[in-house]
Order: C-alpha cells, then sequence, then structure tokens
C-alpha cells in the first residue's frame, strides 16, 4: 500500500487560521451534473491563501522534488458517506483539519477495503487511489469534519519522506 501518513503536521496557530480560512470559504458546489457535492465545498484555488503556506512548506518537507499544486480546496461534512472516487493524476494529499473522531479515508486496494484512522492535525499521501470518506456510526451524533485536498502535479520523479511525526 502506497500511502504515508503523517502526525502532529502544524501548530495550534496555523490550524486555526486555516480552520478560520475554510469556515470562509466554505460553500454548496454542483459538481458536473449539477448535483450537490455532500457537505460543504471551497472552490480548488484555496492554496492561493496565505494561511495554507505552513501546511504548503510541510509538504514540501515530506516531498522532495518538485510539484505543483493543481487543486486545494476545504471540505466540511457532518460524518455522511461520501462517494468513492479516484484522482487520476499526480499525488493526492489529505489533511485532516478538524477531526475528533479520527474519521480518515477507506481505500479500495486489489479488491479489500482498506480503513485508515486519521486523527486532527495528520495528513496522509498517496497516488492513484480509489478512496472514499467513512460515515460515522449509525445513531451517532453529527460531527464536524474539516480537511483540506489537495491534487499535485509531479513534473518528474519524487520522493516521499517515511512516515515521521512532527512536533506540535
Amino acid at each position: 500500500m502506497d500511502i504515508k501518513k503523517y502526525l502532529n503536521v502544524l501548530n495550534k496557530k496555523e490550524q486555526s487560521a486555516i480552520l478560520k480560512l475554510a469556515d470562509k470559504k466554505l460553500t454548496t458546489i454542483p459538481d458536473r451534473a449539477g448535483r450537490f457535492y455532500p457537505g460543504l465545498q471551497s472552490y480548488a484555488n484555496l492554496h492561493h491563501y496565505k494561511e495554507l503556506k505552513p501546511l504548503i512548506e510541510k509538504l514540501r518537507e515530506y516531498i522532495t522534488g518538485d510539484f505543483i499544486i493543481d487543486k486545494c480546496w476545504a471540505n466540511h461534512t457532518d460524518g455522511g458517506f461520501v462517494s468513492w472516487h479516484q484522482h487520476k493524476k499526480g499525488l493526492s494529499v489529505v489533511y485532516y483539519l478538524k477531526n475528533k473522531e479520527s474519521l480518515g479515508t477507506i481505500f479500495r486496494i486489489n479488491d479489500k477495503i482498506v480503513r485508515l484512522k486519521s486523527p486532527q492535525n495528520s495528513l496522509i499521501i498517496f497516488k492513484d487511489q480509489f478512496h472514499s470518506s467513512p460515515s460515522r456510526k449509525i445513531g451517532t451524533p453529527k460531527i464536524n469534519r474539516y480537511s483540506i485536498a489537495f491534487i499535485l502535479f509531479l513534473p518528474q520523479k519524487i520522493n516521499i519522506a517515511p512516515q515521521i511525526t512532527g512536533k506540535n
């Protein structure tokens, strides 16, 4: 499984700035067919805001070699299921900004379902995997799950650092 997970990515001040930005930018966004994505999302230009700079700098620590950020957006769900999908170009990154229940990501790998729990202030990097966001347990209260997602283009061969625990 080519999925890397990093813990304790940003400090509290950096997390707070990103959360404030996300709250300002979240809206309902239709897909190409006119249906709305689950929960709320921002438009995919979030990487142009100064509040994202510390997170992007962390990505440069974890990914050696040049990459280009194609898209970056915020997500907010109440813990509902997000349908299976795949980003076919480059690397995908998910930063779990607010995620008290550690709902991470579900991957479909070789006809098996792999559940990756991800606490707040952690991120995962993966390539070309079918994935989804798991839902909260039936009968449990709604939650506030915020994440920041990136699609990165890789103009040349890159390396991803071994999983490490950052300082908080």
